[in-house]
């Protein structure tokens, strides 16, 4: 059986030790607040729509090869 750390749980792909103490340090409100902003970032930038399209294309071709 394999156990996954707490901290392995913050983990990104390029994340510092200290990165991911700060991260789990903060609380539930300030990660939806930080998790609102980059989301209204991504939204701005069109990363969204883009997002959006590609999951509607692999849809669709899913959808088209059944």
């Amino acid at each position: 059986m394999s156990t996954t750390k707490a901290e392995d749980l913050w983990r990104g792909t390029s994340d510092t030790g200290s990165a991911i103490r700060a991260r789990a340090a903060t609380s539930p409100a300030q990660r939806l607040e930080w998790l609102e902003e980059s989301l209204l970032l991504a939204q701005a930038s069109g990363a969204l729509a883009r997002d959006r399209a590609r999951r509607q294309r692999q849809a669709e071709e899913w959808a088209s090869s059944r």
